[in-house]
């Protein structure tokens, strides 16, 4: 998830958590496309959410950028806020 608003993060990640997925949070693009583009060990996302609105970047953006990443991290389906 790609949030910028704390606790509409956490509300998510919680609601989310719950349901039996794993979330991993970034408050801004930078960040989430560094996550998006290097994985934690063992993690693969299956979706991002992504707000339209973040501090350093676009949405629309990010959404770019990541479609432009090679192979299965470029697929990944987005969810936009």
């Amino acid at each position: 998830m790609i949030e910028d608003d704390a606790r509409l993060a956490q509300m998510v990640g919680e609601y989310l958590g719950r349901s039996g997925f794993a979330v991993t949070h970034a408050i801004d693009a930078k960040a989430g496309m560094a996550l998006l583009q290097e994985p934690p060990e063992g993690s693969k996302p299956e979706l991002v959410i992504l707000d339209l609105m973040l501090p350093d970047m676009d949405g629309l953006e990010v959404c770019r950028r990541l479609r432009a990443l090679p192979g299965e991290s470029g697929q990944v389906p987005v969810l936009m806020l």
